[in-house]
């Protein structure tokens, strides 16, 4: 997955990736315990252990670093989306809920308080559209591989984007516990790994792909 930041090369010496890991780390860590947009560099360079002109060293500035961090657990769950063979005739589609439509959710129950976060109402837009144009381009890249005849390319765009929106709309809610009744304070309960009441990862998975294949 390319990153998007002038200050992120890809020749970089083993230092300075361990230090970008520490970096990356560091904010997943906080992301667990305070809101991203009150998560500051002083902070950071605190939790990773580093002093805070060491982390300008790596990353023009905060977003720069959220957005490399968060980016960091896209991966994960954009494989799994470009693995779920959507097909253009959603009737072709199988009745049994793909294997990595699962693992896209169980990636994202994996870094949980980073989605509640990133996609909340305080969340970081950014992060949240690139996490979209992603899964877009992968559901966009399997729909254009129909059979001649498939609907114009345009029209494939938007249901790309239209799928990603809807699955993001559905994380962002899973996550902070809105279909369990669980809401912001309790979201952090393990409703995706079944050691709590909420949602499990297979349950919003289904109810994601009946959805997907056009059922009520």
């Amino acid at each position: 997955m390319a990153n998007s930041s002038s200050t992120r090369g890809t020749s970089l010496d083993p230092r300075a990736r361990r230090t970008r890991a520490l970096l990356r780390a560091a904010v997943l860590d906080l992301s667990t315990e305070k809101d991203l947009d009150s998560i500051t560099m002083s902070d950071i360079a605190q939790r990773a252990e580093v002093n805070r002109a060491t982390v300008y060293l790596h990353y023009k500035d905060r977003e720069d670093l959220l957005l490399d961090a968060t980016e960091s657990t896209m991966e994960g769950v954009v494989e799994a989306a470009r693995a779920c063979r959507l097909s253009v005739d959603t009737h072709a589609l199988p009745d049994a809920t793909p294997t990595h439509l699962i693992s896209l959710f169980a990636q994202v129950d994996q870094h949980r308080a980073v989605y509640r976060q990133m996609l909340g109402e305080d969340g970081s837009a950014r992060c949240a559209t690139r996490l979209e144009h992603l899964l877009a381009q992968a559901w966009f890249e399997q729909l254009t591989a129909e059979p001649p005849g498939s609907p114009h390319e345009t029209a494939l765009q938007v249901r790309a984007h239209f799928l990603s929106g809807a699955v993001l709309a559905v994380i962002g809610r899973w996550t902070r516990g809105d279909f369990d009744g669980e809401g912001e304070d309790g979201g952090g309960g393990g409703g995706g790994n079944g050691n709590g009441n909420g949602m499990s990862v297979a349950e919003v998975a289904d109810l994601t792909w009946a959805l997907i294949r056009g059922q009520k």
